[in-house]
């Protein structure tokens, strides 16, 4: 039983012990990745931020353009479009087109030699109002006497330039991806992260990372840490990545030490709870749940005159079914003991075993049913309260009781309290007379009816011990004070002649009979000598 609650308390605590390990490292795991995509976050709110500001300037200053000004190329027009320009936050060149679009002048270069093709846009962004815009990205551009490649936007007949030297910065540090999305829902990607797989950056443009809601998690069906944020105002949507390789890559020392920890934290824990679960699934902490009908098994010694082999009656004697386990009295007191459970346990008994003897058996006044309580139980109140309450219940005119008290529990009450329980017709022993520290005196206060003999002086009869000569002693006693005797743990033919010499009056034992459940103890009854079967009576009754 000790090897099986030390196997079940080190399986606990290993349990715990792995809990407390994962639930530590999944918390760091849970906070890096936090901070990661807390991160990721902050930059695509400020790349988001930029990008804003990018599209309302192109499009207010188109606005301007084509409701203020002509699309002309004189010198007075072209000075108010740089006077224009000079306002603006991002655009670094206005354009004039034809009717054609093509190209006329420039704020910068002022009139072309000749009109200039604009290549086919990239991407047409239609506006929810009916607006369009033809965007060329990466498109070729001299501007002053630099040349550039730059994001050039067209509505009506004005284009602007996007200052390029923004939109490098834009992505310079923190590679995402930019994409525009049209009203029917399809995307068109301005700028991919390089390092992105082209598979990645396909599924990127999943309908629930185009919404309009911020999305930031972790996609197990992407393996990677997603942030993808619909710029306000605007049709473009920027997104971060940061695959979970690379998240291993970047944090693997933070965490590594976070696993170690983890590990010394699971395994302190392990030894911490190693004895805690030990008391825990330990008779003492599971005793009270243990103390039910259903979990005390009783059983029933015959205590016979040795003479004639009639049996006077019997002592019941206490089980605990613990799972598949008979748990032994020396097993289970120690524990009732030591969280006062003690009339818990004398309760469950004496109705339990009341139950069965109602059962199974008729009234039989001439046989004795001994009980054990502890001293601090012999109540007469409680104790009359409990045996003839069950037996009035249970409709049933009683038999004779027998109340056993060890010398041990000798007090000064109890005199008065046996006293009172043997006016009221109960019988009374004191059991394992001899290994307790009674005189004369305070048996013959007492006036018990049987002395019974503790079976240690009768195991050491054999070897004529100094503990065995006490024995005619004891029968002294028990005849100065009006008592008869018993011998417990009689085995042999040998102990029992050998105590009958000495003057014992009965016996218990195994010569007689083992402790046995109600069923045997019916059939011991009927085969005994002196007992009358009594034919087809109903044992269900």
């Amino acid at each position: 039983m000790r090897s099986h609650i030390a196997r079940r308390s080190r399986l606990a605590a290993f349990a715990a012990g792995l809990l407390v390990a994962c639930s530590s490292f999944t918390m760091v795991v849970a906070v890096v990745a936090f901070d990661e995509l807390h991160e990721m976050d902050e930059v695509q709110a400020r790349a988001a931020s930029t990008v804003q500001s990018l599209v309302l300037d192109t499009r207010n200053i188109l606005q301007r353009l084509n409701r203020n000004y002509p699309p002309v190329c004189t010198e007075e027009n072209l000075r108010r479009l740089r006077e224009e320009l000079f306002l603006s936050t991002h655009q670094v060149d206005i354009g004039v087109l034809d009717k054609n679009h093509r190209l006329l002048c420039t704020t910068a270069m002022g009139l072309l030699p000749r009109p200039v093709e604009v290549p086919a846009p990239d991407v047409i962004i239609r506006e929810e109002l009916g607006d369009e815009s033809f965007v060329n990205f990466s498109i070729p551009l001299l501007i002053w006497e630099g040349r550039y490649r730059g994001t050039v936007v067209r509505s009506g007949n004005f284009n602007t330039v996007i200052n390029p030297h923004e939109l490098e910065e834009l992505f310079a540090k923190d590679d995402g991806t930019l994409r525009i999305v049209q009203p029917d829902g399809n995307s068109y990607v301005i700028h991919a992260d390089p390092d992105l797989s082209p598979e990645l950056a396909r599924r990127l443009g999943r309908a629930d990372l185009l919404s309009s809601s911020p999305v930031h998690h972790f996609s197990r069906s992407d393996q990677a840490f997603i942030s993808s944020r619909r710029v306000a105002g605007t049709q473009y949507v920027t997104q971060y990545v940061t695959p979970l390789g690379d998240f291993l890559h970047e944090y693997g020392y933070r965490l590594g030490l976070a696993l170690i920890f983890a590990i010394v934290l699971g395994v302190m824990t392990y030894g911490a709870l190693v004895p805690v679960f030990r008391r825990w699934r330990g008779l003492e902490y599971r005793i009270a749940g243990l103390l039910a009908d259903q979990s005390i098994v009783c059983t029933y010694q015959p205590i016979v005159d040795m003479r004639t082999g009639v049996p006077l009656g019997c002592e019941v004697l206490m089980r605990l079914r613990d799972g598949a386990e008979i748990l032994q009295p020396e097993a289970v007191l120690p524990a009732v003991v030591a969280r006062g459970l003690c009339w818990e346990l004398d309760r469950v008994v004496v109705t339990r075993a009341l139950r069965e003897l109602v059962h199974h058996l008729p009234a039989r006044h001439e046989l004795n049913i001994s009980f054990n309580f502890f001293p601090k139980n012999i109540d007469p109140g409680r104790v009359r309260e409990l045996i003839e309450g069950e037996l009035q219940r249970a409709g049933h005119a009683g038999y004779r009781f027998d109340i056993e008290v060890t010398e041990q529990g000798y007090q000064n009450a109890l005199f008065d309290q046996i006293a009172e329980l043997k006016r009221a017709g109960y019988l009374v022993s004191v059991d394992d007379f001899g290994t307790g520290y009674s005189n004369l005196a305070s048996v013959r206060a007492l006036a018990p009816d049987y002395l019974k003999i503790d079976k240690s002086f009768v195991f050491e009869m054999e070897d004529a011990s100094v503990r065995s000569s006490l024995i005619p002693e004891i029968v002294a006693i028990a005849r100065a004070v009006g008592a008869r005797v018993i011998a417990e743990g009689i085995e042999n033919e040998a102990q029992r002649v050998k105590l009958l010499e000495f003057g014992v009056d009965y016996g218990q034992g195994y010569l007689y009979a083992p402790p046995m459940e109600i069923e045997a103890l019916v059939r011991y009854l009927e085969g005994a000598p002196g007992q009358v079967p009594e034919g087809g009576r109903d044992r269900s009754a």
